[in-house]
């Protein structure tokens, strides 16, 4: 049972490194690795402490402070857990056909999309062959080590996979996800396009898409980009962060 114990918090290390085989270091993975480490810490040596704390006479406080621990480590994965079968739902609500799909930027290396982004092209050019009646935004501004705008990268590649220009909109000004939204309905808006919208992204992404698309008038449904898994862990992980935060300031 103890080498159990030990063996998920390994396995989940080794799962929040991957990403840093392809220098992808953020708050996500960080966490991971923080939260595995101190698993493994206190999986070797809590009997050593429970045993000290005893020959001390402070076994009640340690076992307060274990009870503690266990109490905060159960709802944070819980809390996770309700989380991540949301995201579930959000990332499974099919478009209606020919609505107009807003396809979310990402990081740009230079004049290359990043893995993420790469995997929203794709599912963006699978959905416009699908409805060929349907137009796009390609959302996303420039940022730091970007050579241009995320929109004018996303709108390259489609074209270059087949895509005509003249169904793609340009919104270039955005740095955040709820910029995203915002001025990609205001292009909506501008060309006639309605309310409801195909938001093009990773799974792990489309519920706060959904909540933030709600909250500027939309309808949305999802167009899911499956994540690249070498660096899943440290995206998804960065999302329960962006979800609660969301949850707890808007």
């Amino acid at each position: 049972m103890k080498r159990l114990i030990l063996l998920l918090p390994a396995a989940g290390l080794i799962w929040y490194l991957w990403p840093g085989s392809v220098g992808i270091w953020n708050i996500g993975n960080f966490l991971g690795i923080g939260l595995c480490v101190f698993l493994l810490l206190w999986g070797g040596f809590a009997p050593l402490l429970k045993r000290r704390a005893e020959t001390a006479g402070h076994l009640k406080t340690y076992r307060t402070g274990a009870r503690i621990l266990s109490g905060l480590l159960t709802a944070g994965f819980l809390w996770a857990g309700i989380l991540t079968v949301q995201m579930i739902l959000a990332a499974n609500r099919t478009p209606p056909k020919s609505i107009p799909a807003i396809v979310l930027g990402s990081q740009v290396r230079g004049d290359e999309p990043s893995l993420d982004l790469w995997a929203r092209i794709g599912a963006a050019e699978r959905y416009l062959k699908e409805n060929p009646k349907a137009m796009c935004v390609a959302s996303g501004g420039q940022g730091e080590g970007e050579n241009r705008s995320e929109a004018e990268v996303i709108r390259e590649k489609l074209v270059g996979r087949g895509i005509s220009a003249d169904r793609i909109l340009l919104e270039d000004r955005s740095e955040s996800t709820e910029e995203n939204i915002r001025y990609s309905k205001e292009l909506l808006e501008k060309h006639s396009l309605g309310s409801h919208a195909a938001i093009v992204t990773d799974e792990y992404h489309q519920l706060r898409a959904s909540w933030l698309a709600k909250r500027q008038g939309l309808t949305p449904y999802a167009v899911s980009a499956e994540s690249p898994r070498n660096i899943l862990s440290a995206m998804y992980t960065r999302e329960l962060l962006a979800l609660t935060a969301t949850l707890a300031w808007g």
